[in-house]
């Protein structure tokens, strides 16, 4: 073998002469691909996200209101109560 500089080095092997890629290791590929389908998966909590922002914005006005009587034992009255009673029994039945 001749290197580069064209001096003989007995010690190194002849290297054969390496040629284009042959059709054989083409045909060990699979034949046909299969189609791929990505999928999403949303989380409990994403939707639950996602349902907090269709809510309407909070009254803070009415929230302090409903606080001060609570506070001042004015919120419950007979008629309040009545009303929640109607409420309730309409959902149940």
């Amino acid at each position: 073998m001749t290197n580069i500089n064209g001096v003989h080095n007995a010690a190194v092997p002849a290297v054969s002469q390496i040629g284009p890629a042959s059709s054989a290791s083409a045909a060990t590929a699979p034949a046909q691909t299969t189609a791929v389908q990505d999928t999403v998966e949303i989380s409990t909590v994403a939707r639950l996200a996602a349902q907090v922002q269709e809510l309407p914005p909070v009254r803070a006005e009415v929230v302090q209101r409903v606080k001060a009587e609570l506070a001042a034992g004015t919120y419950e009255t007979p008629d309040k109560i009545d009303v929640a009673i109607d409420r309730l029994m309409d959902e149940l039945f």
